[in-house]
């Protein structure tokens, strides 16, 4: 059942080559990143000084720009549970339990392979201005968490001075890709079953307040209810490692996800095994 799922997952992955809706989202995503991050290259080409390229966990601390990020995580699963004509013969051969096993599968690998390449993009834009050999976040990173040089150049978000404090560089990349990803995973999962209960106008909609969910928390509501917004758990800014005050740490934020997940994992395969399968005509 295990190799059947894998293979599925795999197939679904495969799709994505001939796809124009996935092939658009990439180049819409490429673009936003590549134009935001840009401008860190102009600093670096007017002050002759060479950045730290691990730039995306400042860009995924933006309430703003990770909403459009997470919004692409939405419109990547919006078909969820991803049953088509062709999907119905590979059913039929791979029967319920491990065909849905494969598609809990294909949102895992495909919420990593999303962030790892928009990740990887953004490295890519720098590289003709970076070195890794910074002493730590470097001079440009330094100067934009700590002046106003940022809004001087019109970057599009916040540097933040908390993360440059509490992590290191790779610490930061890596961590923000573990809880991209864990709520990357969460929201398609999410989609998935409401999907399958449901229609994909609910999943939408629920989506959708999931998102938004996490502006209300950040300009609106108290500290604590950080604890119940997914989305804000995918800022690596709203932590507190030192668990001193009412933000979550970085430990919940992955118990969070790894639990969610591991819960709507089960929920998928268990409801996917007693709903009637239905298919929408094709215009």
């Amino acid at each position: 059942m295990v190799k059947k799922a894998f293979c599925i997952a795999g197939y679904s992955i495969r799709q994505w080559l001939t796809d124009p809706r996935i092939i658009s989202l990439f180049i819409f995503m490429i673009v936003l990143i590549w134009n935001d991050l840009v401008v860190i290259g102009d600093l670096t080409g007017m002050t002759g000084i060479y950045t730290n390229p691990l730039i995306f966990p400042f860009f995924s601390s933006s309430p703003l720009k990770q909403l459009i990020l997470l919004s692409g995580v939405v419109f990547l699963f919006s078909d969820a549970p991803f049953i088509n004509s062709n999907q119905l013969y590979v059913i039929a051969r791979s029967k319920r339990r491990p065909w849905a096993l494969g598609q809990v599968l294909y949102i895992l690998f495909a919420s990593a392979l999303y962030f790892f390449i928009l990740m990887g993009v953004s490295v890519l834009v720098l590289l003709p201005y970076a070195s890794f050999e910074t002493n730590g976040w470097g001079k440009i990173v330094r100067t934009l968490a700590e002046t106003n040089a940022g809004a001087q150049l019109r970057l599009q978000f916040a540097v933040s001075g908390k993360i440059v404090s509490n992590y290191t560089p790779l610490e930061a990349f890596g961590l923000s890709f573990l809880l991209c990803w864990g709520v990357g995973c969460f929201l398609g999962l999410v989609m998935f079953v409401i999907n399958l209960k449901f229609n994909k106008r609910v999943g939408l909609v629920v989506s959708a307040v999931i998102l938004f969910l996490d502006l209300l928390v950040t300009n609106m509501l108290p500290l604590k209810y950080f604890h119940f917004s997914p989305v804000s758990l995918s800022r690596l800014s709203v932590f507190d490692p030192s668990g001193a005050s009412e933000y979550p740490t970085v430990g919940y934020g992955f118990a969070f996800f790894v639990v969610s997940v591991v819960v709507l994992s089960v929920l998928a395969v268990v409801s996917f095994k007693k709903t009637p399968i239905e298919i929408a005509p094709e215009v």
